[in-house]
């Protein structure tokens, strides 16, 4: 049954529309009150890392559309919500018109097994008694496809039909402690990747902090590496285009013009390991600021010019080590987190440094990970290349989803298979005074970055010449350079 005949078949309980009184009166109040909910942001930033692109999702309980509704709806991705309250639905509908909102009780909407790749339920549960709660729990674990994603949340207590005050009203609250929630889902089959318990303080006359319980389980099976919005544009390519060739010269020709904001993700993303390896130091940016945070790290270069230049940061932390990617100076298992920003469509093999990576990492610590960054599919910087660029000097166009999906496969192969993707942002910066001097300065800076000696330069200058001029005459000051971080950990069930 398709979502649509599963809702207009719907019917509603009396306990529904007990349910709903509350919501009808307090409408926007509850939205006021609960939508910053900082655990259930990160709840959805975690699931939208990890949804394949235009995943059908369902809300349950979807209030006023804001904030899941709403953030996955912007991901791109097919949200119907359903909800006991009339008002919360014709609020949703007005406030998030890409999704999808109607009025009923998810124990009476019929929807197919494997219809959804991911159900949301923030806090929808906890007016029903303990049986249908079970039986809405193993329905949830139906509806989701293989490899689905279940991000759950409630208040947990050990009662049935409990009488208590919240927001101003009346009500009745049924739910379980968290060890016997952790078994129902396990029990409709579901794996528990990960749980935590948050204190709320709710923002609303009278309310005390309230104790938060948050789920993310997922159905087993699917595909290893669904197709991620992030990896765009599909359909990919069958074969890597070779490396682009990167010289000290070119780099240094754009290196004082970028404005990064990708370095403080990685970084963050390594807050708990100790034992780091960053494969292609370059600059050293990357690098010192992962020793800022840990205090040492291990970097390996194959450019010598580019060892010689960052043994002066040997004095901060860093080890460096001559060598390629495709075949690292290091044991198996000898760190506990690998990272290689923006390395791989510089490498002759991809498949084989990928495996590098995950080779040298210990899979058995419980931080494990490979972070990559590689450019996203809104990069006007890769763009350029590929319009201009590519047709002069006769190679294929550059396409960084490739390579982060074939980065992906390769780490679920060698067990790293919970792979989230993020955006970050990166912008090359151009000051200059005036839409011409910018597009002058762009089209030398660029034609020597990706170019360099090249017989062929002042025709690559010429032909980026007139999108870059068209590029600034709108007032922009600079291109972007944007990219996505992958993020590759074991899947381990809790």
């Amino acid at each position: 049954m398709t979502p649509e005949a599963a809702l207009a078949s719907s019917a509603y309980p009396d306990s529904a529309e007990l349910a709903a009184r509350p919501f009808d009166e307090l409408g926007l109040t509850y939205e006021q009150t609960y939508a910053h909910l900082p655990a259930q942001l990160a709840a959805l930033d975690w699931l939208i890392a990890r949804l394949p692109a235009q995943a059908r999702v369902l809300d349950i309980g979807s209030g006023t559309g804001r904030p899941t509704a709403e953030l996955l709806a912007r991901a791109g991705h097919r949200v119907t919500g359903i909800d006991v309250s009339a008002t919360m639905v014709d609020i949703a509908r007005a406030q998030v018109p890409a999704a999808r909102f109607e009025q009923a009780d998810v124990r009476a909407v019929g929807y197919g097994s494997g219809g959804w790749e991911a159900v949301c339920a923030f806090f929808p549960l906890l007016q029903m008694p303990r049986s249908d709660l079970d039986r809405t729990l193993e329905q949830i674990a139906d509806w989701l496809a293989p490899g689905g994603y279940f991000v759950f949340a409630t208040v947990p207590f050990d009662a049935e039909n409990h009488s208590m005050t919240w927001m101003g009203h009346q009500v009745t609250a049924t739910s379980y402690p968290v060890d016997v929630y952790l078994e129902r889902l396990r029990a409709a089959g579901l794996e528990i990747l990960h749980h935590r318990i948050s204190d709320f303080h709710p923002d609303f006359p009278g309310m005390g902090t309230e104790e938060h319980f948050f789920v993310h389980a997922r159905k087993p099976g699917g595909p290893a590496v669904p197709a991620h919005a992030l990896a765009a544009p599909y359909p990919h390519p069958e074969a890597y285009r070779g490396p682009h060739e990167l010289t000290q010269h070119g780099w240094l020709a754009v290196e004082a013009r970028f404005d990064r904001e990708d370095i403080d993700p990685v970084v963050d993303a390594l807050a708990d390991n100790e034992r780091v390896v960053d494969v292609g130091g370059g600059s050293g940016a990357v690098v010192r600021a992962i020793t800022h945070r840990l205090g040492s790290c291990t970097t390996v270069e194959p450019h010598a010019a580019r060892v010689e230049s960052l043994q002066a940061l040997g004095a901060d932390g860093v080890t460096v080590l001559p060598g390629r990617a495709e075949q690292l100076p290091l044991a198996d298992a000898s760190v506990d987190a690998a990272v290689a920003t923006w390395m791989l469509h510089y490498t002759d093999d991809p498949r084989a440094a990928v495996a590098e990576l995950a080779r040298v990492v210990d899979t058995a610590h419980p931080e494990a990970k490979v972070v990559l960054v590689q450019g996203s599919p809104d990069n006007e910087l890769i763009d350029l290349w590929n319009r201009c660029c590519a047709p002069l000097v006769g190679q294929r166009p550059d396409h960084q989803g490739h390579l982060l999906t074939l980065a992906a496969e390769i780490l679920a192969e060698h067990g790293f298979e919970d792979i989230a993707l993020h955006p970050v942002a990166v912008r090359v910066r151009f000051p200059e005074s005036g839409p011409h001097a910018k597009a002058e300065a762009a089209a030398d800076a660029l034609a020597d970055f990706w170019h360099t000696g090249h017989a062929q330069r002042d025709q690559l200058r010429a032909a980026l010449l007139a999108p870059l001029t068209e590029h600034f005459a709108d007032g922009a000051d600079s291109i972007s350079d944007n990219g996505v971080l992958l993020v590759a950990r074991p899947r381990r069930s809790h």
